[in-house]
């Protein structure tokens, strides 16, 4: 079984029927503005009791009980291992520097994107995906972006993946 990650930034009733549905999705909780309260994020740790769920680019350490960890973007530059000492980091990347930087935050896993086609980024390809893998054999490098068919990376011996796509096409 693939290790699969959800990205999201809101509960709808379809998400919370998909993550109700299929109790080996982890999910990456990308909060808006006006979910201040967390009520977005305890809904998903209550839906998704079976898997992690991890809350994007907190500047503080959420004490929230059942959160897994902390997902860093691309886009996080800030070196934050100080301010997640305790928690489980995930991250991704889009270059090697990026995949550097999070390897130095101690990310845990680190998203690769994008690997496959998507609608706004040229994409690197399963091919160089595998290759840069094999630069970093100590970290769980996963593909992220354009995956539709899991079934397609696990045949390369791939162990993981994010997406959102992916999961909406379960909707």
């Amino acid at each position: 079984m693939l290790n699969s990650f959800y990205i999201i930034s809101e509960i709808s009733n379809q998400i919370y029927k998909v993550l109700k549905k299929n109790s080996g999705i982890n999910v990456i909780y990308r909060p808006s503005k006006q979910d201040k309260n967390n009520n977005n994020l305890i809904k998903i740790i209550k839906t998704n009791i079976h898997n992690k769920v991890y809350i994007a680019n907190k500047n503080n350490i959420c004490p929230i009980q059942g959160l897994a960890g902390v997902y860093l973007s691309a886009f996080n530059k800030k070196n934050l291992t100080s301010i997640y000492f305790n928690k489980n980091l995930i991250g991704s990347a889009h270059s090697f520097k990026e995949i550097r930087e999070k390897i130095k935050a101690r990310c845990n896993i680190i998203f690769l994107s994008p690997v496959l086609p998507t609608k706004e980024k040229k994409n690197i390809g399963l091919i160089k995906f595998l290759l840069i893998s094999k630069q970093f054999p100590s970290i769980k490098l996963y593909p992220l972006g354009g995956i539709l068919n899991a079934a397609k990376i696990k045949n390369y011996g791939i162990k993981g993946f994010a997406g959102i796509r992916y999961f909406e096409n379960k909707l």
